[in-house]
């Protein structure tokens, strides 16, 4: 069936969008005709069809670069008039003295070209000159055409899409949730407050947050009184913004800040303010310390986080100016690193880079008692399912060997005066989980192990994983100690969000401001973005919504058995390339962290990259040699059935044939450090999920 913009609504992602009305006969009158391929429309089949029936129709279609005619004649043909009175009308005189005008150059027009060989090797994909925007605009055809080339690729790609977390099953989304982009949503301020603009969906996002906190088996439903209930929000990018949020969090309660209210000011102000430093003779300062403790470092926070940290985290510590065990230990200590030799700027990975990926608890112990012991409050970052080996660091592991060591130190309470006689009772220690993959199927996996070990969902369990499920969350405790500071999610990945978002969560007891509330909002300014997104709380609550809990345990088995099932095929794959005399020098470095979602390999050819979306780092070994890796992730979006057609093409000659891949190199490089220049933080070019 023909449709065209202007006399039908058009189904796209969402669902049905408002139709683009026809030009009246006044914008007819200057509004350019439309190039002749476009005089009588042809037509035009939506993106699916295109690609079921026909995918070469996208490469054989008209070319056209959505530009109006006096684009193409820009090398010939003069500007119109009104670009000459620009250029040549003189400027108005601003006093007795005529002023001489000053001529400016004509704008430079975009010319209309041939693609160059690199453009016409990726011809389907979309460039900026599909889409250029002249002054005078497009017609609704046009703008139909550009859409519908960029819809046509998109559906390619989604088909291909298996290189990264992002869960390309999108489910009900389009047909349940399509009637909302009519809607201005904005969930600005508190998701706990209502506040003044009213068109937001802040009721979903606190059924939401509900939903996580038991998930997380942290105190719900929220309440504001109790120091023990969870607080959070949904965020609007992914788990980038709630590690940005929670950093800053982490420093600012161990750093001995606070937002409180002002106690000279005639006006109800937040004064932001911070704490001095124990006084040496102070018996807090003594209390559980070591003769070493500094009472100059009582709010001098140090993080610590592992070389196969996402780079989100380097990012958030160099923007919020966050001390580095290894900056604070080059630059004070430069001699005593408990390693031994220099100072390491990340914790160590268990195997070193080329290992599992988790964090070396052992290592990260040695660390963690130097500085404790020198009177600094530990911030500590761990990672569950890292970006790129998919590795989950042992957070119960850690807790166990923290815990006592936080106690010797005075560090699991400690006294800040902030007003005469009153004092806030706050930890020496925040640990943050990074849980952008990990935190969205672990409880489901949990749920599964917790059935009746009959079930047949435990025993499809068990097939998978060896041991309990790893313990990440809210009820992780060790001695009476609550552990886990702060928790983040992406939405994007196992929940399938078809656009980045996530959830931020903390306790009540953790959180160092009384918010304040602006009075143009109506709501406290207490998330790190001040509009959010108000779909995010829709997808992720129809997410949730559509199946049982034990639908969701059922699919969280499922994505380990695909993933057993891709590495299966692709040692396979190495027997039948071995057997053909094809296999590459070394074999194809077949690797798999454990309970990871994502199998390691060889790097295969540029063109199977592209088709694929495949994810890729360099990764140094013990030996110095570095190996260039790809991955899959088995994400819900993966099937076996797409995991075989995957091995056909690795299979095919030539497959993992390509020239040698230079390693990224620094704009700027220093042969040496000056003097009294220290290193702050590592900020890796390569690996980290970067490429």
């Amino acid at each position: 069936m023909s449709r065209h913009i202007g006399e039908e609504r058009h189904t796209g992602l969402w669902g049905t969008t408002p139709p683009i009305p026809a030009p009246t006969p006044a914008e007819r009158t200057t509004t350019p005709a439309p190039p002749p391929e476009y005089a009588t429309p042809e037509p035009v089949t939506t993106a699916p069809e295109q690609a079921r029936t026909a995918p070469e129709q996208a490469r054989t279609a008209p070319e056209y670069a959505t530009v109006t005619p006096e684009f193409d004649a820009v090398a010939t043909t003069p500007a119109p008039p009104e670009f000459d009175a620009v250029v040549t009308t003189p400027a108005k005189p601003v006093s007795d003295t005529p002023a001489r005008a000053t001529p400016r150059p004509a704008p430079r027009r975009p010319e209309r070209r041939a693609p160059t060989p690199a453009e016409q090797s990726t011809s389907d994909e979309p460039t900026e000159r599909d889409f250029l925007i002249p002054a005078e605009g497009l017609t609704a055809q046009q703008r139909k055409h550009a859409l519908t080339k960029l819809e046509t690729y998109l559906v390619g790609k989604h088909e291909h899409m298996v290189g990264f977390q992002g869960n390309q099953d999108l489910g009900h989304a389009q047909q349940d949730l399509g009637r909302f982009l009519d809607f201005h949503l904005n969930n600005v301020g508190d998701p706990f407050q209502q506040g003044n603009y009213k068109p937001n969906t802040k009721a979903v996002e606190r059924a939401v947050l509900d939903r996580y906190a038991e998930l997380w088996r942290a105190e719900w439903p929220y309440d504001g009184k109790n120091p023990e209930s969870y607080w959070g929000y949904v965020l609007t990018m992914g788990s980038t913004e709630g590690n940005l949020y929670a950093l800053a969090s982490a420093r600012d309660y161990l750093s001995g800040r606070k937002l409180i209210g002002d106690p000279g000011g005639s006006n109800p102000q937040m004064v932001y303010v911070q704490a001095a430093p124990p006084a040496r003779s102070a018996p807090a300062a003594r209390v559980g310390g070591s003769p070493a403790a500094d009472p100059r470092n009582a709010y001098r926070p140090v993080a610590f986080y592992s070389e196969d940290t996402h780079y989100s985290v380097i990012k958030a510590v160099r923007t919020l100016a966050i001390d580095t065990f290894g900056a604070i230990g080059t630059a004070e200590y430069p001699d005593q690193c408990p390693l031994g030799g220099r100072w390491p700027l990340e914790v160590p990975s268990k195997g070193g880079p080329d290992g599992s990926g988790e964090i070396d608890v052992d290592k990260l112990e040695r660390l963690v008692a130097f500085f404790a012991e020198r009177g600094h409050p530990i911030l500590l970052l761990l990672n569950f399912g890292t970006t790129f080996k998919g590795a989950y660091d042992n957070i119960e592991k850690v807790a166990t060997r923290l815990v006592p060591l936080f106690r010797r130190h005075g560090l699991l309470e400690r006294e800040i005066e902030f007003e005469p006689g009153r004092t806030d009772r706050r930890r020496g220690f925040w640990v943050h989980v990074d849980g952008a993959l990990g935190a969205g199927i672990m409880p489901f996996l949990r749920h599964a192990a917790e059935e009746d070990e009959h079930s047949e969902l435990a025993v499809a369990l068990r097939r998978e994983l060896k041991g309990k499920v790893p313990e990440f969350d809210f009820g992780l405790r060790v001695d009476g100690v609550d552990v886990v500071g702060s928790l983040v999610m992406s939405g994007h990945k196992w929940a399938g969000a078809p656009f980045p978002c996530g959830i931020f969560m903390t306790k009540n007891k953790f959180r160092v401001e009384p918010a304040a509330t602006p009075a143009y909002t109506g709501s406290p300014d207490t998330t790190f973005a001040g509009s959010r997104n108000g779909l995010s709380p829709l997808v992720l609550w129809n997410h949730l919504a559509s199946r049982s809990v034990r639908g969701h345990a059922a699919e969280a088995v499922a994505a380990l058995r695909r993933t057993r099932y891709l590495e299966s095929a692709l040692r396979e794959l190495e027997d039948r390339l071995d057997r053909e005399d094809r296999l590459p020098e070394g074999g194809l470095h077949v690797d798999r962290s454990p309970m990871a979602l994502t199998v390691r390999f060889r790097r295969p050819n540029d063109e199977i990259i592209a088709k694929w979306s495949l994810s890729c780092q360099p990764m140094p070994t013990g030996t110095g040699e570095v190996r260039h890796f790809a991955h899959v992730f088995a994400m819900p979006s993966l099937t076996e059935e797409k995991i075989d057609l995957f091995m056909e093409d690795l299979f095919a000659e030539g497959a993992f044939t390509h020239p040698d891949i230079p390693l990224p190199e620094p704009t700027t490089s220093a042969t040496a450090f000056a003097a009294d220049v220290q290193p702050l933080a590592l900020v890796p070019m390569t690996g980290r999920g970067f490429q």
